[in-house]
């Protein structure tokens, strides 16, 4: 069976990665859904709400805040109108998200996939975990609090599924 590769620059497109200002799991939620919107992912603001309640949906199944200062919500929806995106945020001061933990998020990497594109999806997880890895971002935060700077390693970040 042939690899493939994933490349993350594919998928963080411009305006995919922003400052988070809000301070709670369920504002920042609500706010990367919007932000679907916004950068014309999604289509309606229907669209936004079922995105919205499916984040939710997964954070109570346990908290996406899995890694030191990092958490990584995620869902498969056919609501998006491309196979997959990734929005990247980061926090200056921190975000409850209620984390395994305990800490404070000061980087969010949200996934969204199409329900059929299983692989991709999990392929995108692995990606990101290789990233925060490599580049040691849970413990080296303020060196990355910066789109620039985020933008600089997603660049580089490929795996392959």
């Amino acid at each position: 069976m042939a690899k493939n590769k994933i490349c993350l620059r594919d998928y963080v497109k411009e305006g995919c990665i922003f400052e988070i200002k809000q301070k709670t799991k369920s504002e920042v939620l609500k706010f990367i859904a919007n932000r679907l919107k916004d950068l014309s992912f999604v289509d309606s603001d229907s669209d936004v709400e079922k995105i919205y309640e499916k984040l939710i949906e997964r954070e109570n199944l346990g908290s996406t805040g899995i890694i030191r200062h990092i958490a990584i919500p995620h869902c498969k929806t056919d609501e998006i109108n491309t196979d997959m995106v990734i929005l990247v945020g980061y926090s200056i001061d921190g975000i409850d998200f209620n984390s395994h933990d305990g800490k404070a998020v000061h980087f969010v990497f949200a996934v969204f996939t199409r329900k059929n594109k299983v692989t991709l999806h999990l392929g995108a997880l692995a990606a990101i975990s290789r990233l925060i890895s490599k580049h040691s971002i849970s413990s080296r935060v303020k060196e990355f609090l910066s789109t620039e700077k985020l933008r600089e390693i997603v660049e580089t970040c490929e795996y392959e599924i």
